[in-house]
């Protein structure tokens, strides 16, 4: 029944990625802030009187950008970014709830990015209920770098009473890649058991999922031998890695923690928000991607424990993505059925050898 639903829902129409905020609820959002504003006026209290003083992370995610648009993306911890990735939560809650990431709502944050020929873009954005932002900044520029870096700094929390600035941060920037005339080819690929091994299909039941929220495994992660390295070749001969995984903006450091550790090329990442569930995330992540290539070929990489093939091939049911999909590659995750392809541009694969194989015509350019 599970995977009848699943199938429903890639069938459907597919939804356009629409510019914006994601939703809130109001009443929920106007609870949360009244009680952030008491939370935040008690801590003013301990901070002038040297009983306490709040920290607080601001880490930016690696972001993708085009001539018309940059998504603006960040998440905001409760405390230093070591107390984070080392897992010593300052609230008791999260101590307990091991499995439940501490993020700050209703953080305001100011982004500034430069660009060659271009003036200094400010824009000021909030976390909302949410403890991260997400947000297509939208411009109009011809000439594109490669890359460049978001500066970030906090302005505070928004409060009933206003923005106040309460205690310290440790800000992370993150870099914007350009869509441009250098990227050759664009790699859009999975995270979870196509790079790293996840066990998705074991790890996404109720009783692995409640033990999870107690015990805290999300940070422990493995990636596939030889991964790192094929991706890094990738990168050498033009293409733009750009990650896109269903797991969630709160366990954004880990990710970015596993990438860097891994030594896996540096590329935009489209995490999820818990509101969309992981089949929309992603088409509406590959959706954002493809509607704005433009000579660009493109290789879709994933696996067989989310169903990646069939988001993949609906996707390219659509003209204008299909037309600059050269490939779809499906790894093969043990204890999974074995993907039945239905198009020549459709390959299954079950070791990096066979995937080096796939790709030879871009690794011998």
């Amino acid at each position: 029944m599970k995977f009848r639903r699943h199938t429903k829902l890639i069938r459907s129409p597919l939804p356009l990625p629409q510019p914006g905020l994601l939703p809130n609820n109001r009443w929920l959002a106007v609870i949360t802030r009244a009680l952030k504003t008491v939370e935040v006026l008690v801590f003013k209290v301990l901070q002038f009187f040297d009983l306490y003083r709040p920290q607080k992370s601001i880490i930016g995610i690696p972001s993708l950008a085009t001539s018309k648009f940059a998504l603006i993306q960040a998440a905001v911890f409760n405390g230093t970014q070591e107390e984070v990735l080392g897992y010593r939560p300052r609230r008791l809650l999260h101590r307990l709830l091991k499995g439940l990431p501490d993020v700050e709502m209703f953080e305001r944050v100011r982004f500034k990015i430069a660009l060659p020929d271009q003036p200094m873009r400010t824009v000021e954005l909030g976390t909302e209920l949410k403890g991260f932002i997400h947000h297509p900044l939208q411009w109009d520029i011809r000439n594109l770098p490669k890359m460049a870096w978001l500066r970030m700094r906090a302005a505070g929390v928004a409060t009933t009473v206003g923005n106040l600035q309460l205690g310290d941060y440790e800000v992370i920037s993150s870099p914007v890649f350009f869509l441009n005339e250098e990227v050759k080819w664009v790699i859009i690929s999975d995270i979870d058991d196509t790079i790293k091994d996840s066990h998705v299909a074991l790890t996404t039941a109720r009783r692995e999922i409640l033990r999870s929220l107690f015990q805290g495994h999300y940070y422990k992660y493995e990636a596939i031998p030889g991964m790192a390295e094929l991706y890094q070749e990738l990168a050498a001969k033009g293409a733009l890695i750009v990650y896109v995984t269903s797991t969630p903006y709160q366990l954004a450091p880990f990710i970015l923690k596993f990438l860097r550790q891994a030594n896996f090329p540096d590329g935009p990442i489209f995490l999820r928000w818990l509101g969309y569930n992981r089949f929309g995330h992603k088409i509406r992540a590959l959706t954002r991607v493809l509607n704005h290539v433009k000579h660009h070929r493109c290789i879709l990489v994933g696996d067989s424990g989310e169903q990646d093939l069939q988001i993949y091939r609906r996707i390219c049911e659509v003209a204008q993505y299909g037309d600059h999909v050269e490939k779809i590659l499906i790894r093969h995750v043990p204890g999974t059925p074995l993907p039945k392809v239905k198009h020549q541009r459709e390959h299954s694969y079950k070791s990096v050898d066979q995937l080096r194989e796939k790709l030879d015509f871009i690794l011998s350019s």
